[in-house]
């Protein structure tokens, strides 16, 4: 297409290293390109930047395998989610976190495996979209996700972003309403920084 519809002969490639370059050209040539998670995103980039939709749709077939076969270690479980966030956020693509979100919620005790830990890695850091993602493959299991904003909540002097998109949601709350101990502490922690808080935290506190 490149060569074709747009009447080019010669196509300067940028941003790209030599070896995804010469990846992405033999998959042109052969019609087909063999994806491995080390080079996944830079492929994935590419065939998004050129609008080569075959091998968009590769990537994605690549993805939806990178998922189910996925141990149950943190560390891969956190790439895979960091990847399906650069597809969301740079490439304009939430189809893979769709994908990653329908996945993980099969694991059990997703939660517990990586919810929490991910959570308490970036509290400061995470937005509140990916809060989201996070909270929508828990399946009703908040307890751990209230664990590590208790503790964040802790380490803190005010109420973050993140706290505020954990809130957000009326199950989480819920989970925290019948928990009678957590509930106690979460409120505690609260009380125990009212100076530090502002009208909209005050609202969090009343809810």
């Amino acid at each position: 297409r490149m060569f074709t519809e747009y009447r080019q002969s010669r196509v300067e490639i940028k941003d790209f290293p030599k070896d995804v370059v010469v990846m992405f050209l033999e998959g042109l040539y052969c019609g087909d390109i063999d994806l491995e998670q080390s080079h996944f995103r830079e492929i994935n980039k590419i065939s998004h930047a050129f609008k080569v939709r075959w091998m968009s749709e590769k990537c994605t077939a690549a993805f939806t395998r990178f998922c189910e076969s996925c141990s149950q270690d943190f560390r891969d479980m956190a790439l895979l989610f960091d990847e399906a966030v650069y597809s969301e956020t740079t490439l304009k693509c939430g189809h893979l976190m769709e994908i990653l979100i329908t996945t993980f919620s099969r694991i059990e005790n997703v939660s517990e495996l990586f919810v929490e830990q991910y959570l308490r890695e970036n509290c400061t850091v995470i937005t509140p979209a990916n809060v989201e993602h996070l909270l929508g493959m828990c399946n009703g299991g908040y307890t751990p996700v209230l664990r590590a904003v208790k503790d964040h909540i802790q380490m803190e002097e005010g109420v973050t972003a993140t706290v505020h998109a954990v809130f957000s949601s009326t199950e989480v709350v819920q989970c925290l309403v019948n928990d009678t101990q957590l509930y106690d502490d979460m409120m505690d922690l609260l009380f125990k920084r009212f100076d530090h808080l502002n009208e909209k935290d005050l609202e969090l506190v009343k809810t």
